[in-house]
């Protein structure tokens, strides 16, 4: 992975955030510290596959200390509603000449071999993105230097990013299920369980063997 590049996370609020996931976890304090952990997992597979920039975009004041404590730049949420308004504010961040790749902020399995090789595919194309375990949902979405692309996350973004023309990357999804996996439900948390969880996000949830995958796994 070498071309240059700014990746963009966007978080809600914490105690807003996974109101799915409340079955996955004891309390509202233990949901937030799961959302919390599996973006913390996230954003360090991608430091540890060397991207060069990442920018994470919050209202909630705890995530951007946490991120920056990682010197990982951070900045508050636009007047604009939702992820994708968010997304776009992050991106003014981007340093010029940077691609600038959008990722899900919940991808508590994901690797950096994947999260790589999965940019390096994505350079190819002028904007191309990575589908989720479904093929409905979009996990990653990346966006060359120069070019003028609005994402478009949510319901049914697979669909819309190739109308919009962004290739879809190994659309036959079989490659790369650890960046497939987002968790926006119990049973999504029990995939990423079985794929093996980040350091992070292992400790946080109640399924004692997510600990055992995560060990076997680094």
């Amino acid at each position: 992975m070498s071309s240059p590049m700014t990746v963009v996370l966007a978080l809600k609020h914490l105690h807003l955030a996974k109101s799915r996931l409340a079955g996955a976890t004891s309390s509202d304090a233990e949901r937030e510290e799961l959302v919390a952990a599996m973006l913390a997992d996230t954003v360090g597979a991608v430091r540890r596959a060397g991207a060069p920039r990442i920018v994470v975009v919050s209202p909630d004041p705890r995530v951007r200390r946490s991120a920056g404590r990682l010197e990982i730049d951070t900045c508050d949420e636009p007047a604009a509603p939702g992820l994708n308004a968010a997304l776009a504010h992050g991106a003014r961040r981007a340093r010029p000449g940077d691609a600038v790749v959008y990722l899900q902020a919940d991808l508590p399995a994901l690797t950096p071999e994947s999260f790589g090789a999965a940019v390096d595919s994505a350079a190819r194309h002028t904007v191309a993105f990575v589908s989720d375990r479904a093929g409905e949902g979009t996990t990653l979405l990346a966006v060359a230097s120069g070019a003028v692309f609005t994402p478009a996350f949510g319901p049914g973004s697979a669909a819309a990013h190739r109308r919009a023309g962004a290739v879809e990357l190994d659309p036959a999804r079989t490659r790369w299920p650890d960046l497939r996996c987002d968790v926006d439900t119990a049973a999504d948390l029990r995939a990423a369980t079985l794929l093996g969880l980040g350091p992070h996000t292992a400790p946080a949830v109640l399924d004692p063997r997510a600990r055992d995958v995560a060990r076997n796994r680094r």
